[in-house]
């Protein structure tokens, strides 16, 4: 039995829950040689959100996290680039 060759697709959602005010999104991308980049993630109604930018292919896994999530700091564990705000001090 012969392989098929990876046939290339593109899908996508974006939600919103207009009762909440929260959201959640999913896109990616395929090509022919089964490579893949897309993002998913989400924003809550507080406005604290987290975004997963990544690519997967002959080099591996590799995702960019961009979030505002309290008590992050901008990393790169585990080959994942972590980028967050620097905390502004509240107004007193």
């Amino acid at each position: 039995m012969l392989a098929k060759p990876p046939q290339p697709y593109s899908f996508g959602y974006d939600a919103v829950n207009p009762l909440e005010g929260a959201r959640h999104f999913h896109a990616e991308d395929s090509d022919e040689n089964n490579f893949r980049r897309g993002s998913y993630g989400y924003t809550d109604a507080q406005g604290l959100y987290r975004r997963v930018d990544y690519v997967a292919d002959a080099g591996g896994y590799r995702a960019t996290v961009s979030t505002n999530e309290p008590g992050t700091a901008a990393s790169a564990p585990a080959d994942a680039l972590y980028t967050s705000p620097v905390p502004v001090a509240a107004a007193i």
